[in-house]
């Protein structure tokens, strides 16, 4: 076929080099954290391998530290804080393939091409690697690619993806519940789960050899979950609109509130009675990415990265939620906005009006597609 024929993979190309030149042009800017994990890098390259044993430099997991490392080892005229960008753009790439692989699934044409491009080229995703320098794509690019194995009915290996998701950053537990919702569905059982410590351990085991001690080591989650007394660090959820003063007791009544939305949201997914589809599949998983930070106290400004990814995932299943994905854009890149780039706090407020919305509107197509035939609402729509 001649190339110049095929307008979905010309269009690809060029929204894949129209990222990289934004991303180049984000990759100078510098902010707080850039400059703390650079601290870090700096630490691991004095200190070397042994390094890893150290407790106390670094709060995040031993694997993001392990990149670092790696970097360390590079010489040459790459200076370290733009390495430090370039590390999770390369995992913006993976998931740009998982898009590509999930989107063949659905379309059989150049079309997937023009899908990931697309993806790798969404504002948030460009300004959290390339921008910030944060690692949510790694975790992210895994959740994503176990989306993909489950799609493909491979749960044992997405779980091990699961695993390795987790193994970099503890949110990637905001899909925990779309896990546990197949568990109870019958499509994953629970030894499928026992890979889940098991890859756990092994991604922990060089920073073990290298002398830190395992109980640092499990610490480190807890440590994160208790270091900010906000109800919303700028996320755009509710809590926003909570004043600090009542941390105690909204915090409390918070957690009551999300056990018994997840124990509600577990039991009418439980009940549902038509089979498991993959339009099922990319709601529920859309549902868990959005719902968890929506009802959690204490989230961050970037933790709706998730559903960033997975509406973009069931606006490809499900055309007519196009619009989601876009405002997941819109109410993320304002909360971006405030750290970044010193924007008012207020700044996450519409946000959060957003994402109230969003939620309602996906918890309701995620409900209705379980009493629809054979499970899928939008079956016939589509094809």
């Amino acid at each position: 076929m001649d190339f110049w024929k095929r307008p979905y993979l010309l269009t690809a190309i060029f929204l894949v080099l129209l990222s990289l030149f934004l991303r180049y042009h984000f990759l100078p800017f510098q902010n707080g954290d850039l400059l703390m994990n650079l601290d870090w890098f700096i630490f691991l390259q004095q200190n070397g391998y042994k390094g890893l044993a150290n407790s106390e430099f670094s709060n995040y997991s031993p694997p993001y530290l392990y990149l670092l490392l790696i970097l360390s080892f590079i010489k040459g005229e790459l200076p370290p804080a733009i390495g430090l960008k370039i590390i999770p753009s390369l995992f913006d790439l993976l998931s740009a393939f998982s898009i590509y692989k999930i989107a063949r699934l659905k379309l059989k044409s150049d079309m997937s091409f023009l899908l990931a491009a697309g993806f790798f080229t969404l504002p948030t995703v460009m300004l959290n690697s390339s921008g910030w320098g944060q690692v949510d794509s790694m975790y992210g690019s895994q959740l994503l690619l176990c989306l993909y194995l489950l799609l493909t009915e491979r749960p044992f290996p997405a779980l091990a993806v699961f695993g390795l998701a987790f193994s970099f950053k503890l949110q990637a537990i905001f899909l925990l519940p779309f896990l546990g919702i197949l568990f109870l569905r019958k499509k994953i059982y629970w030894y499928h789960f026992l890979v889940l410590p098991i890859v756990y351990a092994l991604t922990m085991l060089p920073a073990f050899l290298a002398g830190r001690s395992w109980q640092s080591i499990l610490q480190v989650y807890t440590g994160q979950a208790t270091q900010y007394d906000n109800l919303a660090r700028y996320a755009p959820n509710l809590y926003f609109l909570i004043p600090i003063d009542y941390f105690h007791p909204v915090f409390e009544i918070g957690m009551g509130i999300f056990f018994v939305c997840m124990l509600a949201w577990a039991w009418a997914n439980w009940r549902a009675k038509p089979p498991v589809t993959q339009h099922q599949l990319v709601l529920t998983a859309l549902a868990s990415a959005a719902l968890v930070p929506f009802l959690l106290p204490k989230m961050l400004d970037r933790y709706f990265y998730p559903a960033d990814l997975f509406s973009f995932v069931a606006a490809i299943f499900i055309p007519q939620l196009w619009f989601i994905p876009l405002f997941f854009q819109l109410s993320s890149g304002l909360a971006y906005t405030i750290f970044m780039f010193g924007m008012p706090p207020l700044m996450a407020l519409p946000g959060a009006l957003i994402n109230t919305a969003l939620v309602i509107i996906i918890i309701r197509q995620q409900l209705a597609s379980l009493k629809a035939p054979q499970g899928d609402i939008h079956a016939q729509s589509d094809q």
